[in-house]
């Protein structure tokens, strides 16, 4: 199997000549995956070379993984660039997961929807990244404006986080599916408040048919409970949908 440099350069030199990526056997490249490992890992110059090249490549379609590249927030505002640009349309699923990004990733990523609302991506995920209270708004006022975008993992989300997602998600028609897992700061932890404003968001507003979460405390009964109530109203979404 080709290494993970020798896989982005062979890609990058398609993408920087405005044409599909070609695997060496001739076959098109449908999926941009650049997965970082212990010893191969993309840089952010790397995210940056990539994103110029998608500003100039109107061919490729499909979804790009950087995750576990231990990538910072200069490569998220990189890929911000390629997303707002006019008519682009290049990413149909955005992988950042596991990645060394700060709340502006969120921001950046954020806006760059905002700016170009009909962009088609439909998937994105921050798994393991903490977006904060900026990124994870921007993030959430994306999905409100970009109807693309049916799944989303939002991270890492505190108590805090909780309230931001049941009020961000009010409104929201279009998301169909997101992810998120509680914060390992003890001080941060879900509590009643925050837990029951995600429910009576759910309860009474969105369209989410399929809520994930990971909590710091599975076989606490207030865990549980909760889970329970978040399974019960998306069954109910879903069978009325």
């Amino acid at each position: 199997m080709t290494s993970l440099p020798g896989r982005f350069e062979r890609d990058l030199l398609f993408l920087e000549q405005g044409e599909l990526p070609l695997e060496n056997s001739g076959r098109e490249v449908p999926h941009l995956e650049y997965k970082g490992e212990e010893h191969e890992k993309l840089s952010d110059s790397d995210v940056g070379r990539l994103a110029a090249a998608l500003c100039k490549n109107d061919k490729f379609v499909g979804p790009l993984d950087l995750v576990g590249n231990e990538l910072t927030d200069l490569a998220a505002l990189a890929l911000s660039k390629a997303i707002e640009n006019e008519g682009a349309r290049n990413l149909t699923k955005l992988d950042l997961s596991n990645n060394k990004f700060s709340g502006k990733a969120g921001v950046y990523i954020g806006e760059a929807l905002i700016k170009n609302a009909k962009y088609p991506l439909y998937k994105l995920s921050f798994e393991n990244v903490d977006l904060e209270h900026d990124g994870l708004v921007r993030i959430l006022e994306a999905v409100n404006v970009n109807k693309n975008i049916l799944k989303l993992h939002c991270g890492v989300v505190t108590d805090h986080g909780l309230e931001i997602l049941a009020e961000n998600l009010k409104e929201n028609t279009s998301l169909e599916e997101i992810q998120f897992q509680e914060t390992k700061d003890h001080q941060k932890y879900w509590t009643p408040k925050g837990r029951n404003a995600f429910s009576d968001c759910l309860k009474n507003h969105t369209q989410l048919k399929k809520v994930k979460m990971m909590t710091e405390h599975e076989e606490e009964t207030d865990a549980k409970v909760f889970k329970e109530e978040i399974s019960y109203y998306t069954q109910l979404k879903a069978e009325h949908l």
